[in-house]
């Protein structure tokens, strides 16, 4: 089973993603600032780094940076929705080493199939074509205030 680290100080926003990428299949452990995610690379048994942009103590950037230093074949997955233009900071993102990026707010069921696609090892997705997903009535767009989505999620 794949082990994934989560890293986005938005905690309500790693239990929901954590919890959609456990029912797909994978072990998954969260931090919450670039600090925390550095020392967390150290463990030989990450299989992919999915990360947020915007965070304190270390941003996302360096975040990806320091996993490609130290473990240039690991995943990385890079998130954001906050502040700058998104696509921009995606953009720069990728430039630093991710492997694939994801805006937010994004469909639960989109982040799945690019991690499994990342996961894969069957190449990139290329940045101006939307990923292919079949559409699932049922999923989460995750767009809800935070504190109202963990109600929700612990309802």
């Amino acid at each position: 089973m794949p082990n994934i680290l989560i890293a986005d100080d938005d905690s309500d926003l790693s239990l929901v993603i954590a919890r959609a990428l456990e029912r797909a299949g994978w072990s998954c452990r969260t931090v919450d600032n670039g600090v925390d995610a550095l020392d967390e690379l150290a463990d030989d048994s990450l299989d992919l780094l999915l990360t947020d942009l915007a965070m304190p103590r270390k941003s996302g950037l360096d975040v990806i940076m320091g996993a490609k230093e130290g473990r240039p074949d690991l995943p990385v997955v890079a998130m954001s929705g906050a502040g700058r233009p998104v696509s921009a900071a995606l953009d720069i993102a990728r430039r630093s080493g991710a492997d694939a990026v994801i805006a937010k707010p994004f469909k639960l069921s989109s982040l799945t199939a690019l991690v499994e696609h990342v996961l894969a090892g069957t190449g990139t997705p290329d940045p101006d074509q939307p990923l292919d997903v079949a559409t699932n009535p049922e999923d989460v767009a995750v767009i809800v205030p935070p504190n109202l989505l963990l109600a929700k999620v612990r309802g």
